[in-house]
């Protein structure tokens, strides 16, 4: 009996592995036959739009994005079963596309260099009302004065040790001891801001409306110059806290250094 039992066990657990098979080789079958009639209405979309073109309208978005973005095999394969007319007519398609993508890049390009060149030869923290002579001097003559200061007050915060390094330290922690000394500096880097970034949105939109793959100098100089102003606003925004913080001298009206622990002092007394 229970050999019986054992051997109609056995059976079952042979017709469920078969079903399975037989369950996943249809599967297979009919992906495959799926892919296939996917790869087929490409195709026929494909001939379709060209020729479309050859009878004088425009190309299709998904044509100029086929024949652009396509490998050279994966063409020759959309072609494939073609007469040797029909695919020259393809062809000829396939260069009108490609010619006026190419031209259509270069506007876009000097459409973008145009926009950044504006944006850079105006921008608000280059003007000179932030030179200060004693900054300008340690550094090249076209560097941005809000750059050079940015650059300086770093200095003194990476090299403070307990107390500032030289005079020109002292001087500038004196004259940017509170967040109104920023007041100006801050209202031109904020603009400078907001230009760059909606500057930064409109290339991106020129570039993804002609696919435009490559970034010129110039709009690397806007996306520097964003990502840097956006370090010079936070420096200028804490350097006040930093200076409370630390306690560094304050140089009063005579000459003499007290610490700002002894302004509190004989405030407070």
């Amino acid at each position: 009996m229970w050999c019986r039992s054992l051997i109609q066990n056995v059976l079952n657990c042979h017709f469920a592995c078969s079903q399975i098979l037989l369950n996943t080789s249809e599967e297979k079958l009919g992906g495959d036959i799926v892919n296939h009639h996917i790869i087929n209405l490409e195709k026929q979309r494909f001939i379709r739009d060209c020729k479309l073109v050859l009878k004088g309208e425009r190309v299709s978005d998904n044509l100029r994005r086929v024949i652009i973005h396509s490998s050279p095999g994966h063409i020759e394969y959309l072609k494939r079963d073609l007469d040797m007319t029909e695919a020259r007519l393809v062809d000829i398609v396939i260069a009108k596309v490609k010619e006026e993508s190419k031209r259509a890049l270069s506007a876009s390009s000097q459409r973008i260099n145009i926009l950044a060149i504006s944006v850079l030869e105006n921008l608000s923290t280059e003007s000179s009302e932030f030179a200060i002579e004693e900054i300008m001097k340690r550094y090249r003559e076209s560097i941005n004065p809000v750059k050079a200061l940015y650059y300086d007050l770093q200095e003194i915060m990476f090299l403070y040790d307990g107390k500032p390094k030289n005079k020109h330290h002292i001087f500038l922690i004196n004259k940017f001891r509170n967040i109104e000394s920023f007041e100006k500096v801050l209202v031109a880097i904020k603009r400078d801001i907001r230009d760059l970034a909606e500057c930064k949105q409109r290339v991106n939109k020129l570039k993804n409306e002609h696919n435009y793959p490559n970034t010129s100098q110039h709009l690397k100089r806007i996306v520097d110059y964003h990502n840097e102003m956006l370090q010079w606003q936070t420096l200028f925004e804490k350097f006040p806290e930093w200076i409370e913080e630390n306690s560094l001298p304050v140089e009063t009206k005579k000459g003499n250094k007290k610490t700002f622990c002894t302004t509190i002092k004989k405030l407070f007394k």
